[in-house]
């Protein structure tokens, strides 16, 4: 079943001509391998590559790096921060770069300049619990601040009003403005007994992350349609719009559409044109609903 669906998800693209994510880093290393000339001509046009977040490169962004890379290389990581291992990355790159890459210079960034000594103390007391870690001990120049205090709500709203009354009272005790405060939440999903929690308060708030209107697919599709109207060689929002919304128009309406473009070396709406103009044509019939 799954095969089924991917080489059906493989052909949806090949007739879009277009590439997933993934497509970006698996063909390039196809193409590297195949052809040794090519490898050569990126491994001298990019001499010296540096990666950040190491610990959340994927096998695949392991072995691109490591075909370009020749050996001068720099990455920076941190096992202790690897937290997108559900989508692929394995922290063990980190281990297998010290084998990979003999004389390597290892540079260990120990300080910590946000964090309080005793926040530190209790993320090491924490982090050290893990296995298959590189030992490390945080340290930081701040004092050692304020104790935690942990607080355990019964319920959403019990959390929402303890966040906007420690707000209100550390505001008031240490003259601090409300811009001067933030919320860190896991999904936008638990924002709403906050912001009802700050309303009530009368606590000025701006919410940071989430989708844009302008991401909204009913926002997007309305924009191609202007953008189509504009500027009808428009292939990319042409094809986005051009079964929105459905209107009978498949995937073979969409590969003779495109053979027609490429054969006249035209664009889609110039083929879409002609074979409209053609009489009993099954294609020109399914795409009359769009004009």
């Amino acid at each position: 079943m799954y095969r089924e669906l991917y080489e059906g998800y493989q052909a949806g693209l090949k007739l879009y001509n277009a590439v997933d994510f993934d497509d970006l880093i698996v063909l390039p290393i196809k193409i590297f391998k195949e052809f040794p000339d090519v490898l050569e001509k990126y491994r001298n046009r990019y001499k010296y590559i540096m990666i950040d977040e190491f610990q959340d490169t994927s096998h695949q962004q392991y072995e691109f790096m490591h075909l370009l890379s020749g050996r001068n290389v720099a990455v920076v990581g941190d096992d202790d921060q690897s937290i997108y291992s559900w989508r692929g990355a394995d922290y063990q790159n980190i281990v297998n770069f010290e084998k990979d890459f003999p004389g390597m210079q290892e540079i260990r960034l120990e300080q910590n300049y946000r964090s309080t000594e005793t926040i530190l103390a209790a993320a090491n007391g924490v982090i050290s619990h893990n296995t298959n870690r590189k030992d490390k001990k945080l340290w930081s120049g701040n004092n050692s601040g304020k104790p935690i205090e942990i607080f355990m709500p019964e319920n959403e709203t019990d959390e929402a009003s303890f966040i906007a009354e420690s707000i209100q009272g550390i505001s008031m005790e240490e003259k601090l403005k409300y811009d001067q405060f933030g919320v860190l939440m896991r999904a936008n999903t638990q924002s709403r007994a906050i912001e009802e929690a700050f309303l009530e308060a009368n606590i000025p708030y701006t919410m940071s992350g989430g989708t844009s209107f302008f991401q909204h697919k009913e926002i997007k599709d309305i924009i191609s349609y202007l953008r189509v109207i504009a500027n009808h060689d428009d292939d990319v929002n042409l094809i986005r719009i051009i079964n929105v919304p459905r209107r009978g128009i498949g995937r073979a309406t969409l590969e003779t559409l495109n053979t027609h473009a490429l054969e006249n070396h035209c664009t889609l709406w110039t083929a879409m044109t002609n074979l409209l103009g053609k009489e009993n044509s099954p294609p020109g019939n399914h795409m009359s609903r769009l004009a």
